[in-house]
């Protein structure tokens, strides 16, 4: 009776992996137009791309979305409005399909700025002051990418075509490039637009397994991915993408590290993929980005609802320490957690293995990759087994001797079928889109000891963490001075959407008074006495030889005018 109440859902799973396959034989690109409306030289015109790229990733997105469908009706069945939040789930679903398949930089804004839309009302959905404040910080730094789409739409003004996926412009343009991967890097999170990610984790868990493996933070990815012509005309925008990829690669690694919440340390994994897939687009290697991001959104979402059956039956404990020996308990969700981590950190004959260590491999290969970017790249994938390792040792094989007796209901066969359905893709896709798929067929050329590294690097991790897991128990000043800084994210956190938030709040609350005591008492002879008086006050501390000020002041818009006078 379960199984035929799930029928559409899971032919929509079924038709996502034939479209991964017909996509992967499709070699192919057609552009399909519409006309919707026409009166006399003026027209509309509806486009749909399709081909290698978009049938695969659009075929990814129904998979996840279909099983993420199933699991909901096990994960929120108990919610009051269930049917409104299905509804927003699926307008989500819709908005990246729409990024997906349509190339008109007009029409794409539409899903683009439906995916913040829609982000906003699930990040909030449990309306309380942690869902609202992470719901602003997600929707405030989107709006960013917005600005940067709509400027990108006023340069091709003048190119007399709203196409911008595989287009190659007229005029070299380098300001377009430029909005292009801003845009990009506020989707997908890159430094230092980062804050906002692991905050939207206040969201339901299905949520956060759809937003963290195929829609929102991808959209970045895969807007600078289909617009890699117009991105790389310009080497020094390369090499910009490329150092803030590695920084941001870093700095998710090592905050997961140091994590606890078991939703924040896969938030900051996710981080720490899209930036690898950025670093793989930065150092022209576009195809195997996107043979990573499609890897990545199996496994990665198959972590998330295991993770999610695990924190629903521990009744909303999403600390790792309080997890021990649920192998037992939950075999199939574990399994699944099992096989999504042992694919993230790259293990070998895993979808993650033919994706993550193609990106390692063929950048060693490449010659404009210098050898610190190249340790970089290394140290912040190590950090990535450590954290999968520590994920698999403590939640799985009670490594925490925490009993575990209050667990709430059983495994569901709701919950199961999506498990099932994405465990396939996590294990045989990446030999089958390698193999299928002529774009993403790679001859790699290393030296013994080169594939060696590559192979080793996720042993590497549980050595790192067998000799570190005593210490990480330890609470000396130092450690707990490093936690601080790891789990703010490098202070990220406090830089970047702290000031934000609070001069947003701060804002709100001066137009409250302004409404509250009329516009004359503030503007009218109190109000300007005020004014002045502050104004003197300041004038005074200036003449008091606090030059300090005046100079960051200064400092700030000679950066700024630098910046202008490289970029326009």
């Amino acid at each position: 009776m379960e199984l035929k109440n799930n029928v559409g859902l899971l032919f929509l799973t079924f038709v996502g992996y034939c479209s991964i396959y017909m996509g992967s034989a499709f070699s192919n690109s057609y552009l399909l137009e519409a006309s919707v409306w026409e009166s006399g030289c003026l027209s509309f015109s509806f486009s749909v791309l399709l081909d290698s790229v978009s049938l695969i990733f659009a075929g990814t997105v129904m998979l996840i979305s279909g099983s993420v469908g199933v699991y909901c009706k096990w994960y929120m069945a108990e919610e009051v409005y269930y049917n409104r939040f299905m509804k927003l789930v699926w307008l989500f679903v819709m908005c990246m399909m729409l990024m997906i398949l349509v190339p008109n930089l007009v029409m794409l804004l539409i899903g683009w700025d439906g995916l913040g839309l829609t982000s906003f009302l699930l990040v909030a959905y449990y309306q309380n002051n942690k869902s609202l404040s992470a719901a602003m910080l997600t929707a405030l730094t989107n709006r960013i990418g917005d600005v940067f789409v709509l400027l990108s739409i006023s340069i091709f003004l003048s190119e007399g075509t709203w196409l911008i996926y595989s287009y190659y412009p007229l005029q070299m343009w380098g300001n377009l490039g430029f909005m292009v991967v801003f845009a990009g890097m506020t989707k997908s999170a890159q430094m230092p637009f980062c804050a906002w990610l692991p905050a939207a984790m206040a969201a339901p868990t299905p949520v956060s397994s759809l937003v963290h493996s195929s829609t929102l933070v991808t959209a970045g990815v895969y807007l600078v991915l289909r617009s890699f012509y117009i991105v790389s005309l310009s080497p020094f925008l390369m090499q910009m993408l490329s150092v803030l990829s590695l920084f941001t690669l870093m700095l998710a690694g090592s905050s997961a590290v140091f994590a606890f919440d078991l939703k924040k340390v896969i938030a900051l994994s996710t981080l720490s993929q899209l930036s690898l897939m950025m670093f793989s687009i930065s150092i022209f290697l576009p195809f195997a980005a996107f043979f990573h991001l499609v890897t990545h959104a199996i496994f990665k979402a198959l972590l998330f609802l295991g993770a999610g059956g695990l924190i629903h039956m521990n009744h909303g404990t999403q600390d790792v320490r309080s997890f021990s020996s649920l192998w037992q308990k939950l075999p199939v969700s574990m399994t699944a957690m099992m096989v999504a981590v042992v694919s993230l950190s790259g293990a070998p004959f895993m979808s993650g293995f033919f994706s993550k260590d193609l990106i390692i491999e063929l950048s060693m290969m490449g010659g404009n990759v210098t050898y610190g970017c190249y340790m970089l790249e290394l140290l912040g994938l190590t950090f990535t087994s450590f954290y999968s390792v520590r994920i698999v040792f403590t939640v799985m094989l009670g490594c925490n001797y925490t009993p575990n007796n209050g667990l709430r209901g059983h495994e569901h066969l709701n919950m199961k079928a999506p498990f099932i359905s994405l465990y396939i893709g996590a294990i045989l896709l990446g030999v089958v889109l390698s193999s299928k798929t002529e774009t993403l067929t790679f001859t790699v050329a290393l030296e013994v000891l080169e594939s060696l590294s590559v192979f080793m690097l996720p042993f590497v991790g549980l050595g790192l963490w067998w000799g570190l897991s005593n210490s990480l128990g330890s609470k000396s000043w130092l450690l707990i001075k490093t936690w601080s800084f790891f789990l703010s994210m490098w202070f990220m956190e406090s830089l970047t959407s702290h000031p934000g938030k609070v001069a947003f709040f701060k804002s709100s609350a001066s137009v409250f008074k302004t409404l509250d005591q009329g516009w004359l008492e503030l503007l009218g002879p109190q109000g300007a006495y005020a004014s002045l008086v502050k104004v003197s006050c300041l004038n005074e501390a200036v003449q008091k030889s606090y030059f300090s000020y005046a100079l960051v002041v200064w400092g700030f818009m000679v950066v700024i005018g630098a910046s202008l006078s490289i970029f326009m």
